[in-house]
């Protein structure tokens, strides 16, 4: 079924690798593999890091014999010891009384894992909101180290407003630890189109868009991979509800009744869904005086 190669959680299989999503990828592993300590994934809404950070993850995870690792689905902590009283429970490192006794049991604890060749990583997603004190916790459990490598790996994913916080003189030195961040950017209509077709070939279903509707779709997503899949599953239930193929009008509706409905939501009237009709007219009356 349709809805279930789109669905709007992050599932990892579902993941289309675009070439940006690859190197994205491939920057993180290098920085995991080689213990290089930090990389960050940064983008604005929509467009597929908690998804590439839950890939990444999973990956990880499975390897139990070489990888021990936690993911921060969203960091909300109430002060830093909060956040490393979290992050060693997560490994089982026992609760202490204060910063400092929290602080060395969990050096010891990654001392301890690194001599038995397990290399740690914490993956932490939303991290735009990270409070500098957050931050500073960060760059404290990467001066954990050897002669060669990090104790500890950390990835980072947020949307733009992290760079802005990395890049305040507060957190300069932070920042200079990081390992080539990665910046996200939306899909080209060809990429688009090979998510679509990708999508549907996991769950061995037909693909019903043609080229004319992906077109028309990515005009009106603007690339942005979570609007697309919204898209295409309002395309999908009108389709089914009235019985008929999917085509250029069924999208630009169901275009129209998500924008009514993001409107109600957010009382933001000024979006303005762009026409099929009228553009195709245009496209048609070009084409005849050409031909004149």
């Amino acid at each position: 079924m349709l809805e279930n190669s789109f669905k709007l959680v992050s599932d990892p299989r579902t993941l289309y690798l675009t070439n940006t999503l690859k190197d994205t990828t491939d920057k993180v592993h290098f920085t995991i593999q080689k213990r290089l300590g930090l990389t960050c994934i940064l983008g604005d809404i929509g467009l597929g890091k908690t998804s590439v950070l839950r890939l990444l993850h999973w990956q990880y995870e499975d390897d139990k014999e070489n990888y021990i690792t936690t993911i921060i689905p969203t960091p909300k902590f109430s002060s830093d010891f909060a956040m490393l009283k979290q992050i060693c429970a997560d490994f089982d490192v026992p609760a202490k009384r204060s910063f400092y006794e929290q602080q060395k049991a969990f050096e010891i604890w990654l001392a301890k894992k690194y001599q038995e060749n397990k290399n740690v990583v914490v993956f932490i997603d939303e991290a735009q909101k990270l409070k500098n004190q957050e931050l500073e916790l960060i760059r404290i459990m990467l001066n954990l180290e050897t002669y060669d490598h990090k104790l500890i790996q950390i990835i980072l994913a947020g949307q733009l407003e992290l760079r802005e916080k990395l890049l305040d003189p507060k957190n300069k030195a932070l920042y200079s630890r990081v390992f080539t961040p990665s910046v996200l950017s939306p899909l080209t209509l060809d990429e688009a189109k090979r998510m679509i077709a990708f999508r549907c070939h996991i769950f061995e279903m037909e693909n019903p868009f043609n080229d004319e509707s992906i077109e028309l779709l990515y005009q009106q997503t603007k690339g942005i991979p979570r609007e697309i899949v919204k898209l295409v599953l309002e395309s999908y239930r009108l389709s089914i509800k009235d019985s008929i193929p999917i085509t250029p009008q069924l999208i630009q509706t169901a275009s129209k009744q998500l924008m009514e409905t993001h409107n109600e939501e957010t009382g933001n009237g000024t979006y303005k869904v762009r026409r099929y009709t009228q553009t195709q007219t245009k496209s048609k009356t070009k084409k005849s005086k050409s031909s004149k």
